[in-house]
């Protein structure tokens, strides 16, 4: 790395909590063709313009679609914007400047750019601030028709697999046509990552001159980011056209060290994460931290139980209780840390369940929020309440939920289901429909002209029976109004107890 002269720092920084909207944390350029940091990672392919099929030099040799001179591409990059009169083209060394290898792009877009004002050549905005300017008017810059018009012409790639919230630095060179040619100030272009226009000045570079070479230090606000370049056209009568060459995306901590930092890009440490959860579940953290491209994290109790992902995933509690989450971010201008004491509260262990068997009858354990009995890991439709009875033999599970959305599961294996008529006899008596919606048939085989019939739950409980409409061996029962369940009828004839159950849905 060599510099030459540094021009100006531009800084600005939008500090708004939980909204990544930290965006361009600064602008730095140099008077140099030298690149700034060296052997670093560049996420932007052919960001030196070497490959490519164009005659360098030759302006009817165009990579832009549009125009009546297209007639190569440049890979990776795509040119938008534009019009029919658009010549941008590859140029080399021998006519300009390069800053890597022997290629450039030059954004030959004609005379008619107008940046300040409908006026041509008008450059009464042109007032940098820092490495920047701010002043150019809305509705501006803009061209004729054929040559863009408010578009430009541009070449744009998009770059993924960048992390949210994390930092990173554009850095690219910017020259222009040699002064030679006759253009001796410099040209106006733009930037835009995603986050709008940022107007830069570009120097007339003839072989041998000195160009501008930028660093754009950003927050990722997603994992991809569109990188892209805009020339106008001519700005002024003796301005240059944007050259560019040397584009390369790299991650902050790859800066070359002599960089100073960012003026208020303060680190910020934030992150939120689902953290009401159940024993034996995981939880994932979205980091909402500013100005920070490494992290730290520290979770007592979980497994893992620390990470340096930005985002981590898969963060699991198995014991119930409350537990600190510790966040360290660390960026451009420093580290932050945040440390939230019971961040994560794990709710206590659902009561246990279990399926007891009674025949074809499956009785979960009351007392939970909602329950789902499954057949042979096959979901039963409609099959809510906690108990059930088998209509096919095999394996049997259900799904208990208490009222923090807890699960807790039961299994019962080769069950025996009975005869689809599901009609339950024990010994004389029979029971029909079974289950049952509205009323039951009792059939008592014995003729005995004086029974006494009793109603139990499933746990015992006696229940109030209606008047039963008898007609012996027959009775019929009213059931309508009782609560969903099992229950078990008893017969009673003088000693004689005989006992079968059904199922009110």
């Amino acid at each position: 790395m060599k510099k030459i002269l540094l021009l100006a720092i531009f800084n600005f920084s939008f500090l708004i909590y939980n909204s990544l909207q930290a965006q361009i944390l600064c602008i730095y350029c140099y008077d140099q063709n030298d690149s700034i940091s060296e052997n670093v990672n560049n996420m932007v392919l052919n960001g030196s313009f070497e490959n490519h099929n164009c005659l360098p030099n030759i302006y009817s040799s165009s990579f832009c679609p549009v125009s009546q001179y297209f007639s190569c591409a440049v890979p990776d990059w795509t040119c938008t914007g534009g019009g029919v009169d658009t010549y941008a083209s590859i140029d080399d060394y021998t006519f300009t400047q390069t800053a890597d290898g022997l290629y450039a792009a030059y954004f030959g877009n004609g005379v008619s750019a107008r940046i300040c004002s409908p006026s041509q050549f008008d450059t009464s905005c042109f007032t940098p601030t820092g490495c920047e300017m701010l002043n150019i008017p809305a509705g501006f810059p803009t061209s004729d028709a054929s040559l863009g018009g408010s578009l430009g012409v541009s070449m744009e790639q998009t770059v993924s697999g960048l992390t949210v919230g994390a930092t990173y630095v554009l850095e690219f060179w910017a020259g222009g046509e040699p002064q030679s040619h006759g253009w001796q100030n410099p040209g106006v272009f733009a930037v835009d990552l995603g986050f709008g226009n940022t107007y830069l000045r570009n120097k007339a570079t003839c072989p041998g001159c000195i160009g501008t070479t930028y660093l754009i230090i950003f927050n990722a606000t997603a994992s991809s980011h569109n990188i892209k370049f805009t020339n106008w056209g001519h700005s002024c009568s003796l301005c240059t056209e944007l050259i560019l060459d040397n584009v390369r995306l790299y991650t902050l901590g790859e800066l070359d060290s002599s960089v100073a930092p960012c003026a208020g890009a303060n680190v910020i440490a934030m992150f939120t994460a689902p953290n009401h959860i159940c024993p034996g579940t995981c939880t994932d953290f979205i980091n909402n931290s500013v100005n920070a491209s490494t992290f730290t994290w520290s979770f007592p109790g979980a497994n893992p139980a620390v990470s340096t992902d930005a985002n981590p995933t898969g963060i699991c509690y198995n014991l119930p209780g409350s537990y600190d989450v510790t966040l360290i971010a660390s960026g451009f201008s420093g580290s932050d840390t945040l440390l939230l004491p019971n961040y994560i509260t794990v709710y206590p262990f659902p009561p246990p369940q279990g399926i007891l068997q009674s025949g074809d009858s499956l009785i979960a354990n009351p007392g939970a929020v909602s329950y789902q009995w499954f057949y042979n890991s096959v979901m039963i439709t409609g099959a809510t309440d906690y108990f059930y009875v088998a209509t096919q033999s095999g394996n049997y599970n259900v799904v208990a939920t208490d009222n923090n959305g807890c699960e807790v599961e039961a299994v019962i294996n080769d069950v025996i289901a009975s005869s689809s008529q599901l009609a339950i006899r024990s010994g004389q008596l029979a029971i029909f429909p079974n289950p049952a919606k509205e009323k039951i048939e009792i059939t008592y085989l014995n003729q005995a002209k004086e029974i006494s019939i009793k109603l139990f739950t499933i746990f015992g409980t006696a229940v109030i029976l209606p008047t039963a409409h008898c007609q012996l061996p027959t009775c019929s029962l009213d059931v309508s109004n009782f609560p969903s369940g099992l229950y078990i009828l008893e017969i009673k004839q003088g000693n004689e107890i005989i006992r079968s159950k059904f199922l009110k849905q």
